[in-house]
């Protein structure tokens, strides 16, 4: 095992379709002293080199945890599995262009998509490779299991069944491209019972069969806004299904009949998480949401400073975000106030979403620029900053 050298300069990066130049500065009153309740630990590059001023990165893979380690894919290298407690990597599995869609973990194996266009599957406590399929393109979503079998969408809106176990092919579904233009993203698919259901970047949902990939039915999200796209994981519960389209709303259906229930005017590139009898929604107006699910009536909003949220990590007490412009924040669940924000520094960001180690009260999130933070929660008692 060796250590990694902790970053001694942070790299530049910004969001491909977000200015990280210019931002609304919502919170210019905070300074990073009275954001006492989140504390940064410790930091670790990833890339060889550090970024110059003007390059930009983008990191869109997440963490997983296995075991006592934390695994982890970058553009630049591939695939880390990294001891938190001394920083030391327990394996490394570099792959060409990296590793560009987010991990899916299940028991002791990593799925996920490489930028040399293979999908792979990962045997999490070696590092070794149990199988790759080649695709032929860029494969930027996470991938879903269910019942011995994996699904993926890939870049050209086509989706894939394999065997998860060998990774034989077993069917694809293939969607013409979407003729506007979009935004860099996929959905993840969603399996439910006998369907497999995901969002497209035409503005459609589709609902198609697990056995054949065939066809059940597809419905239209998008209202007609700039970009078409629906790249979040559909989630469903209670007998509902919420989904976003990317500028356009943020839709709850019966998912019975996939007829509408209720539309808020948000739209985001991430899925809701649905906690009791609330969702949590980070919108791609940059704005976060506790919503309640049955009506879509806002309980609080919280404002990025300016950028695009990350996914969200939702624990018992805190909401963690990232903005793809500069500022990591953690806020207070029930109300939406603002308990701690780290400045990442100008032109700097994030995109990858982040995760809770319950066991330190830390989280864990990538940069955009490749380096892996270490935020430490104080056991102090919150309070709303001024």
């Amino acid at each position: 095992m060796r250590k990694i050298t902790p970053l001694v300069y942070l790299a530049l990066i910004a969001s491909g379709f977000v200015s990280s130049c210019a931002g609304r500065n919502v919170h210019s009153d905070i300074t990073e002293k009275e954001t006492t309740l989140l504390e940064r630990k410790w930091t670790l590059m990833s890339r060889e080199d550090v970024a110059s001023d003007g390059e930009r990165g983008s990191e869109h893979s997440n963490s997983v945890w296995f075991e006592n380690t934390l695994v982890y894919g970058v553009g630049e290298k591939g695939l880390t599995s990294l001891y938190v407690g001394n920083h030391e990597v327990r394996w490394e599995l570099p792959i060409l262009h990296g590793v560009q869609s987010q991990i899916l973990l299940d028991r002791s194996t990593v799925y996920f998509g490489g930028g040399d266009g293979f999908l792979y599957s990962v045997n999490a406590e070696t590092g070794r490779v149990n199988w790759r399929y080649s695709l032929h393109n860029p494969i930027i979503s996470k991938p879903a299991i269910k019942s011995g079998r994996l699904f993926i969408t890939a870049s050209d809106d086509s989706i894939y069944a394999f065997d998860a176990g060998t990774g034989k092919w077993l069917w694809h579904y293939r969607r013409r491209a979407a003729s506007s233009a979009t935004i860099l993203g996929a959905s993840q698919p969603l399996v439910d019972g006998n369907e497999v259901i995901a969002g497209l970047s035409d503005g459609y949902i589709v609902s198609l069969g697990v056995d054949d990939g065939a066809l059940k039915w597809e419905k239209k999200l998008h209202d007609g806004k700039k970009f078409t796209d629906v790249d979040a994981h559909p989630v469903i519960d209670e007998g509902v299904l919420y989904v976003p389209s990317y500028d356009g709303t943020l839709n709850a259906l019966r998912r019975a009949n996939h007829e509408s229930i209720w539309k808020m005017d948000s739209g985001a590139s991430h899925a809701v998480v649905v906690e009791g009898a609330n969702l949590f929604y980070p919108s791609s107006d940059g704005t976060i949401y506790s919503l309640a699910k049955t009506t879509g009536k806002v309980n609080w909003k919280f404002d990025l400073d300016n950028g695009i949220p990350t996914e969200l990590a939702v624990t018992e007490t805190y909401v963690f975000v990232g903005s793809s412009y500069r500022y990591f924040y953690m806020l207070d669940k029930s109300s939406g106030v603002l308990l701690g924000r780290y400045d990442a520094g100008y032109g700097s960001g994030f995109n990858s979403s982040p995760v809770w180690d319950t066991e330190r009260k830390r989280v864990y999130v990538l940069s955009g620029g490749g380096n892996l933070y270490a935020f430490q929660v104080a056991t102090l008692t919150p309070k709303r900053l001024k």
